[in-house]
């Protein structure tokens, strides 16, 4: 009973945290005048989100050594993602992604705005706040 309590106080947090973080990103395109904010969602770790046909697993969350998406060795707190997108199996990553890293995959668009990993011993699960922008059109779509 009581590690139920204490999940639903993680989940509340995160989701307290997550209608505070502000749609202050770029639109996907950098030819529109109008900016979209994107879909942000909050994902617990070891679970996913899906969003039409993209999926997105949330990993381990924390610090430590990490690669990032240039291959160059980082410290610093970061979450594993499982990216998949349904019928485009070559598109599967597990990146390491630190706050604030855009990842394309598809012609989806995925920020990771905030990482919030598992912060006492009594804490079962951590928090990765993501913004996601939709498939773009390409020419003849």
């Amino acid at each position: 009973m009581t590690s139920i309590r204490r999940t639903a106080r993680w989940a509340l947090a995160a989701g307290l945290v997550f209608l505070q973080t502000p749609s202050w990103a770029a639109a996907p395109s950098s030819g529109s005048e109008k900016t979209d904010p994107g879909f942000g969602m909050s994902i617990m770790e070891s679970t996913q989100f899906n969003f039409g046909k993209l999926s997105i697993g949330a990993g381990y969350m924390g610090g430590g050594a990490y690669l990032d998406e240039k291959g160059v060795r980082r410290d610093g707190l970061h979450v594993t993602l499982s990216i998949t997108v349904a019928g485009e199996p070559a598109q599967f990553q597990q990146p390491d992604i630190s706050e604030g890293q855009t990842l394309n995959v598809s012609g989806y668009r995925i920020l990771v705005e905030k990482i919030i990993p598992q912060s006492g011993p009594n804490d079962r699960r951590g928090f990765v706040i993501v913004r996601v922008w939709g498939r773009q059109k390409r020419g003849g779509e």
